[in-house]
């Protein structure tokens, strides 16, 4: 029979982490389904540990092991997990987090108590260290809080979606993410939103691996700042562009529109203060008529023309954030 959930393992580069996820895949507590690692064309033996742990599996769940030909990074490796997963609910994890082993079946149970309308289950999550330590719970909102997208344009949600449940039909109505796309969480939320609703289940059910590119940032210089910004500004503007999509398919065009039109202005002006050639050019950028608050672009102005000072204010704030969640 075909399984009805895929539990999808998305890996790249995790050779150090990734035995530990698909064991914990592998040891779901639940009704059969289709586990299917795949690997985004990781130069590491990613891939070959995912095939060994999988020859050796014996159990009731089906195993599938893939990998892309090319690195596609998130958004494009997510789209091809939907169109080759046999499952309608897709539960996924990263290769480098460890799922609970019932953390299936109680998203299987909320979405069933739902009459399966819903297009996104989150949980909460328990904060991980990088070399595999608790540290915490981290607890997200609770989506079901959000009935409509006005909730939505009104106060964005927080999310973590290393704990996210989502639906095959909610990809096939609104189509695959847009190259360019790394927030997948933030675009599964509003579509959801857009279509059967969101709730969290109130306990983690992830442990989540810290070591991300935030955490890195304290290690910045100022080039390397710079080339970091550009990245996470195109994310964000590849991002607002998304969600205007999915609002038209939504039919909620003009309130997403409204309510991301100050951050999307935002976006774009530092994509111009970022390709500004020199001072005199940022300067010019600065000064042009724009809704933005003036002090605000003359500060990201000099934020940028003094790369070494700003990733060090950066470095200071993550210290500070990671002393008080610690």
């Amino acid at each position: 029979m075909t399984p009805r959930i895929t539990l999808a393992v998305l890996a790249y580069k995790q050779s150090s982490t990734i035995d530990a996820a698909v064991e914990s895949a592998l040891a779901q507590i639940c009704e059969p389904i289709e586990i299917l690692l795949s690997d985004d064309a990781s130069p590491d033996n990613t891939f070959e540990r995912m095939q060994m742990l999988a020859n050796t599996y014996q159990g009731p769940h089906q195993i599938h092991v893939r990998k892309n030909t090319t690195n596609l990074g998130i958004g494009a490796h997510i789209n091809t997990v939907v169109d080759v997963a046999a499952g309608d609910l897709l539960v996924v994890m990263a290769g480098d987090d460890i799922s609970l082993p019932d953390r299936v079946a109680h998203i299987a149970y909320a979405w069933d108590a739902s009459g399966q309308k819903l297009d996104l289950i989150a949980s909460n999550l328990i904060d991980m260290s990088q070399d595999g330590h608790d540290m915490g719970m981290i607890r997200v909102d609770d989506l079901s809080c959000w009935h409509t997208v006005d909730d939505w344009a009104h106060k964005r949600p927080y999310i973590v979606g290393a704990a996210h449940a989502f639906t095959r039909r909610m990809y096939k109505h609104f189509g695959p993410i847009q190259q360019g796309v790394s927030y997948e969480d933030q675009v599964n939320v509003l579509r959801a939103l857009c279509s059967g609703g969101a709730c969290t289940l109130d306990k983690p059910l992830v442990r989540y691996r810290r070591g991300g590119v935030s955490d890195r940032m304290r290690e910045f210089s100022g080039d390397l700042f710079i080339s970091w910004t550009k990245r996470l500004n195109s994310a964000h503007i590849s991002l607002h562009r998304q969600w205007l999509l999915d609002a038209k398919i939504g039919g909620c065009y003009d309130v997403v529109q409204q309510a991301i039109d100050n951050e999307q202005q935002r976006a774009l002006f530092i994509e111009s203060l970022l390709n500004a050639r020199n001072f005199i050019s940022r300067c010019g950028v600065t000064m042009k008529q724009s809704p933005i608050d003036f002090k605000w672009r003359l500060r990201k102005c000099l934020y940028f023309g003094w790369p070494s000072l700003a990733a060090t204010t950066r470095a200071f704030q993550s210290a500070l954030k990671s002393r008080k969640r610690g």
